[in-house]
């Protein structure tokens, strides 16, 4: 029995009912680590061009161009925890097949280990297939499963919980109702939470309520509350009743019901409800937006210990990402930027790579285009500038990785850089053709290539083509490699001799 939550809480318990928003660091966040147990998906995105309309039958013809698959139901939880920089377990099940591999090889590209997403041969991975013809989605296929997990799933997943409960900060209970969650299992899990003094949170499914008792938080959104209390929220005292029903019904530290535009409202048992409105910014996508909620809820509270002070910074993060398009997770360079009080819809440009990770495959479910480059970018000119340009042309997104100041050291001898890396990366994230900037170390190239996956990858034409770096990982999955010609090269070294020679 770890016992860390109620540490924490001792600690700053007086100081977190107090605290201002822009007083948190994200950065405290990271490192904590989070059990997500519930329903996992694959969600698929097929893109084409319609062209024809078919001879059987009035529906439209689409020639596949490109697939990408990522995550989503309880896996979208997992998104944004790594996006926050939290280190992430997870119990669920998939089936024996192709997209349950692919399940375990995403958890596995995250960084996350897929040793708790159990294969049951009898099931069939859920997964949602969306078929688009250039921007416009066309259909959606579904296939899924709703009958009641194996009762040898409760056994392995007993063992497997057991194992990790000594090292972890909280639990989420991420329901879709797709039968993962048994009651015996739900059970199990929030008490041995309970026991081990760990906020157990559920983002909860269907009319009864009661099968979460005992959990610390739940966080239904208003038509989740509706069918759990059975009548419709149509104002103030509807909503304040529901409220304290669910408290009493799911015996719960705080329920949190989320409504959309008009923010959320935190009900605690002998305490005030409180109010917490929505941040002002423009919605595109409201989709994921509960899996936010829940995962940013659960951190705040396993760091701060305060139900209000993690509803607060979950309604914040929630607010970020309803102002994307599509379902996209919360990174933890835009729940700073938000806190630091940066206006929304200036996203950070300069991203590590795990965020990078996160990031590509919801970018290119959007139908984007990624082209990558990577070099030193040492005494930024105007050779950079033009090859940046007509990289950026090759596609739709530009991200530039950057060596570290180690990594130029190794390749270009021990003068060099010129400029530090934190101020190669600002240059470079502060011109207009380049959208997102990284740093990495040489020797990563093909491990970053193999996890983005980008259309195109460009080198000067200065490079043979069989001499550039990642060139067979890009290819391997069938991308682009361009050769950007170099009509004007200059050498840096060259430069660099001229200067001191002249300042003599």
């Amino acid at each position: 029995m770890t016992g860390k939550f109620i540490q924490r809480q001792k600690v700053t318990e007086n100081i977190a009912a107090a605290m201002p928003l822009a007083a948190l660091n994200p950065d405290d966040l990271a490192g904590l680590k989070v059990l997500v147990a519930g329903d996992f998906m694959l969600d698929e995105y097929v893109w084409g061009r319609v062209e024809r309309i078919s001879p059987e039958a009035p529906v439209m013809v689409v020639n596949v161009e490109r697939e990408n698959r990522v995550l989503g139901g309880a896996g979208n939880v997992v998104n944004n925890l790594v996006g926050l920089g939290a280190q992430v377990e997870v119990l669920g099940l998939s089936g024996r097949d192709t997209a349950g591999a692919a399940l375990e090889a995403e958890l596995t590209r995250l960084g996350v280990n897929p040793a708790g997403l159990f294969a049951d041969p009898q099931r069939q991975t859920t997964r949602k297939t969306r078929v688009l013809g250039g921007s416009q989605q066309i259909v959606r296929i579904d296939r899924e499963n709703r009958q009641p997990a194996a009762p040898w799933f409760a056994r392995l997943a007993e063992q497997h919980v057991k194992t990790l409960l000594p090292d972890l900060d909280a639990i989420i209970l991420s329901d879709y109702g797709k039968g993962v969650l048994t009651e015996p299992l739900l059970t199990d899990l929030i008490t041995r939470g309970r026991e081990s003094r760990l906020p157990v949170l559920v983002d909860p499914k269907g009319r009864d309520f009661r099968r979460y008792r005992g959990a610390a938080v739940i966080t239904p959104n208003r038509r989740e509350a509706e069918l759990a209390v059975g009548y419709s929220l149509q104002n103030r005292e509807d909503m304040l009743r529901a409220g304290q029903e669910l408290c009493r019904l799911c015996d719960a530290q705080a329920v949190l019901i989320t409504q959309g535009a008009a923010g959320m409202t935190l009900f605690q048992p002998n305490e005030a409800p409180a109010d917490i409105p929505a941040q002002a910014r423009e919605v595109f996508d409201v989709s994921g937006a509960g899996d936010t909620v829940v995962a940013v809820m659960a951190l705040g509270l396993a760091c701060w210990g305060q139900p209000l002070l993690a509803a607060r910074l979950a309604n914040l993060a929630a607010g970020i990402v309803v102002g994307k398009v599509g379902t996209a997770p919360i990174l933890r360079s835009e729940l700073a930027a938000a806190l630091a009080g940066q206006p929304a819809g200036q996203p950070d440009k300069i991203l590590s790579l795990a965020e990078l990770r996160l990031l590509a495959p919801r970018l290119q479910a959007q139908g984007k285009r990624l082209v990558f480059t990577n070099g030193c970018f040492d005494l930024l000119h105007w050779g950079h500038i033009k090859f940046l340009e007509e990289s950026r042309r090759q596609g739709d997104l530009l991200i530039v990785a950057l060596d570290t100041d180690e990594s130029v050291r190794r390749v270009k001898g021990p003068c060099r850089p010129v400029i530090h890396e934190g101020q190669r990366r600002r240059m470079l994230a502060a011109l207009e053709t380049v959208d997102y900037v990284t740093v990495f170390s040489s020797e990563q190239l093909p491990e970053i290539l193999a996890a983005l996956k980008p259309e195109v990858l460009t080198k000067g034409s200065n490079y043979p083509a069989t001499e550039v770096s990642g060139r067979e990982v890009v290819q391997g999955y069938g991308g682009e490699v361009v050769l950007i010609p170099v009509t004007d090269p200059v050498s840096i070294s060259s430069l660099i001799q001229q200067i001191c020679s002249e300042s003599r």
